[in-house]
């Protein structure tokens, strides 16, 4: 599916599939309202450092939801837990 998203006012034609439109118009929409966000906090900068804020902050946030996301600490405790858990039904078992 072929699209056109207006960022900073001006169009990018995209290749996408069908089931994601909504997911970059919305990625489309918070560019712009991070380069919005920096224009009024710092109107004196240049276009390139309101670009660079704003995908600075937008890295920063994928980087902190993929760490807040990444399970693999908690996959040791869990193979452990099993392991115990099917171990202690066996002993039971065995016991009776």
């Amino acid at each position: 599916m072929k699209i056109h998203l207006l960022i900073d006012n001006e169009r990018y034609p995209m290749t996408i599939r069908r089931e994601d439109e909504q997911l970059y118009r919305d990625a489309a929409k918070q560019i712009d309202n991070k380069l919005n966000k920096y224009r009024s906090y710092y109107p004196d900068f240049s276009p390139a450092r309101h670009w660079a804020m704003a995908a600075l902050e937008l890295a920063f946030e994928n980087i902190s939801m993929k760490d807040r996301n990444n399970t693999a600490p908690y996959q040791e405790k869990l193979k452990a837990v099993s392991y115990t858990h099917l171990r202690d039904q066996r002993d039971r078992k065995t016991n009776q």
